[in-house]
Formats: structure tokens, sequence, C-alpha cells
């Protein structure tokens, strides 16, 4: 094999067949490149990204590939990615990290939906192309970069083949959904519907569609709806990964930022949940420095070159309450408004921990379930007393969860949170946080009570207003 590993980064999902699915195709993408691919995960799988790419250096790779297993540029690969990619830089500041394009629109995938498309066809009683409307469906997002490329895919599928129309929707976050879709293609006068997932692998997601094309079927009993499988395991998936592979490696990756909603405002896109857009636009692609890697994370009001201590957060002593528990919501000073947490670390200081606060291995909390627990009771009483989030102590082992008010708080305090050091997940509103067994009070719970408290802060008082 060579000396470069792969870093297949997944979207992540908690699907058994999903994740099965995954793994099968990393191994595939193996074997066809003869170099070491290593999986990871943006949310709810281990290893995450950090972890990965820890486990790439230590195992002696001087160079990686990170390529995002996206079919469209999203926040995820614009911004996510590339913080984890960047906190990964500087603890191994002689590892070279070369970040590969999204799959995006490539002939392979088209390819690929094509033949899903035949197969269902030829398993089907013969039907005329001039009454038939293919509805393709992407997963959804908030960039319509992203979603433009569904509507790309679903017009080059289309063109020249003779069926009566084609119509594109999403599973969620945009619309149209699944039902308007089909709705749309029956009251343009199709006799059938052909429903084609745009989507990589198996889960949730696509049984939720499936159920919708079933609903569908019971709406319109005199009408016939088709589904295909998604791309899956196809050989137009394995080369898509194959050329964005062989692109990061000659330095040939390219990105269309003239169509990017973090540098330009869009119809219908010109807030992000109500508040400017805003990014570094850095997307990990070009390699050009930002002014400052934090300025995304910064209070609006220090944003116009007001000046900021660079001090680090004052440490402070744990406080105990009458009854021998540590009083957090005393910890940093409470409701006084000349608190650490407005000492502004984040806006230039050191990281609030030397090192990355890392998810425990599961082995490790089956060799001690006990002081898990226990960790884990701590540390829903810690979150509960220092913010007003729902605690969530089941979605993973070796993680707790924090259920935010929106999307966008929830990716805020994850990109502020890596930034202290401390790994932080995120899916759709709720951010995880680690947990260990043999977390301690005055370090290790402390660290992730006092990273979430204080960015927790931040939001509150100055980011949201």
């Amino acid at each position: 094999m060579t000396a470069t590993a792969l870093l297949l980064i997944g979207h992540g999902t908690d699907d058994a067949a999903g994740l099965a699915e995954y793994h099968q195709l990393a191994t595939m993408v193996q074997q066809r490149l003869d170099c070491f691919v290593q999986p990871c995960f943006l949310e709810l799988a281990d290893p995450p990204i950090g972890q990965a790419i820890d486990q790439c250096a230590r195992a002696g790779y001087q160079r990686i590939v990170a390529l995002p297993l996206l079919l469209g540029a999203a926040g995820h690969q614009k911004n996510d990615i590339p913080v984890a990619l960047r906190q990964a830089r500087l603890r191994w500041p002689d590892l070279t990290i070369q970040y590969s394009a999204p799959l995006g629109v490539q002939y392979p995938l088209l390819k690929a939906l094509s033949d899903r498309l035949a197969a269902v066809e030829a398993a089907a009683p013969p039907f005329p192309r001039a009454e038939t409307a293919l509805a393709v469906i992407g997963r959804g997002s908030s960039d319509p970069d992203s979603n433009a490329d569904v509507a790309r895919m679903a017009r080059l599928l289309w063109e020249g083949r003779g069926y009566a129309r084609v119509l594109y929707g999403f599973y969620s976050v945009t619309t149209p959904r699944v039902p308007e879709t089909i709705d749309a293609c029956i009251a343009l006068g199709a006799r059938r519907v052909i429903v084609i997932p745009y989507l990589l692998f198996t889960g949730r997601i696509l049984q939720r569609i499936r159920g919708q094309v079933e609903t569908a079927r019971q709406r319109y009993p005199d009408r016939e709806l088709l589904l295909t499988d998604h791309l899956g395991l196809h050989e137009g998936v394995l080369a898509a990964i194959e050329q964005r592979f062989h692109e990061a490696v000659a330095g040939q990756v390219a990105v269309n930022c003239d169509v990017c909603k973090y540098r330009r405002l869009f119809p219908g896109f010109t807030a992000d949940f109500g508040r400017p857009q805003s990014s570094d636009h850095e997307h990990g692609l070009r390699g050009e420095a930002s002014p400052s890697p934090l300025a995304t994370l910064l209070p609006p009001r220090y944003r116009g070159g007001q000046p900021v201590s660079a001090a680090p957060m004052t440490a402070a002593p744990l406080v105990f309450d009458e009854h021998g528990q540590v009083a957090w919501d005393r910890v940093w000073g409470g409701d006084d408004p000349n608190n650490p947490f407005c000492e502004l670390a984040l806006a230039g200081g050191p990281p609030h921990r030397g090192t990355l606060l890392e998810p425990v291995d599961p082995a490790t909390i089956r060799a001690d379930p006990d002081g898990y627990q226990r960790v884990i009771a701590e540390l829903t009483r810690a979150l509960t007393m220092v913010t007003d989030l729902p605690v969530k102590t089941d979605v993973a082992p070796g993680w707790i969860g924090l259920v935010c008010d929106s999307e966008e708080m929830a990716i805020w305090l994850l990109r502020a949170i890596i930034v202290e050091n401390v790994s932080a997940r995120r899916e759709d509103r709720l951010l995880l946080l680690p947990a260990g067994p043999q977390f301690r009070l005055e370090a290790e719970i402390k660290n992730v009570v006092t990273a979430v408290a204080k960015t927790y802060h931040y939001w509150k008082e100055h980011i949201r207003q």
C-alpha cells in the first residue's frame, strides 16, 4: 500500500445497516486505491474526524487525504470539516492533510442513478416513458449550492431519455418535500412516477422515504408509484471517490465559490436562521490563511476592531454547596456581569485545555460501567446547572447530549467548544460532548462543563443579540 491514508468522512448514523454498508464501501475503496482507508464520521458514529486523524498519524502516515463522503457542498464540507482539520494540523504540524472536494456532480454518479432507474423499470410491466415522471429526492440542505446539485443531477438524468418530465425534492430542511414532489408529478399528468432517492447509504432516511411513497400509493390508487434503490455500493460511487482522491493527491481540487452562500448573498438565502451569513470562507480547499481562524466565533461587538484581552479565562476553583456537591452555577461568578466569561478568552486567548479531550473507547466504558454512570450523572447535573438546555444521556456510549434551541445554536456551540480543545459532535439540534469513566471532577469533568458554560454564555449574551 502507499504511504498515504485516505480519511473517508461519512455523515454518520446510528442505523446498523447504514453503518455496515458504509464500512463495506470503505473496504472496497481500500482495495481499489491500494491505500489505507480510515473511516470516520461527522456525527453519531465513531470515530470522529479528529480521533481518526490521530490514529493515522500515530500509525506513521505522513500524508492524509480527507475526503468528505457527501453528495453536495454544504455546511459540513465548507465549515465543520475544515474546523476539525485545522485542529488536527495544530496537533500534528508535520502531517500533510489534503482536503478533497465532496463527490458533487460527476458522470459516474449519474451513471449509477441511470442504472438504478433502469433496474426498477426492467422489473416492472412495460409503460410509456411519455407518461412517466421522475422524482429525484435529495437529503436536503440549508445551502443552495448543495440543493442545486440535486436539481442538476435530476436534469442530467432526464435529458434525452424520453420521460414526460423530471421534478426534484428533498427529504428534509428545504422544500419541496417528498409528498409535495409526488403530488406535483401527479398534478402534471404522470400516470407512473418513479421516485429516485439520491442517497449514498441505506438507513432511516431511506426507510422514511419508502414510507412516504407507500402513503402516496394509498392516496393515488389509480397511479403507479415505483421506488428505485439508493446509490449504495454501485461502481459509480467507487469511481467518483477515486476521482476526488486523485484530484486531491495531484493538488487539483477546485470548488465554485461564486455560488457559495458564504461568499455571495442569494435571494431566499440572504440570512441564515434570520441572521446575516458569515464564514471565513476558507473551505479548507484553497489553503489561504484567514486573518483569524476564530473570526466567525467573536461576538459581534468585538468584530469591528475593538481591543480584546488575549488573556486566558481566569482559573476558577471548584465551589461546593452545603451538601458537598460542586455548585457549578457559582464556580464562575454566577450572574455577576464581570464574571470571567466576559474576559473573552475565545477572542484570542489560548484554549481552555492544552490537549484535545477525546471520547473514550466503548471497551473502557464496559470495563467500568459504574464509574461511567457516576460521570454521566455529574455531567448531567452540571450541564443542567450552567445551561437551561435538556440533557440526553442515552445517545451513544462515551457521549452526553445537549438539546439546543436551534440547529444554528448547535453548530455555533460545536465550533466554539472544539476551539477549547474539547471534542464535540452534532446531530441536528443535539450537541454531543465526551464522557468517560476515568473523567475526574477537577479535570475532565470540569473541562467539559467549563467549555459549555463559557460558550453558552457567549451565545446567550453576545452572539444571539
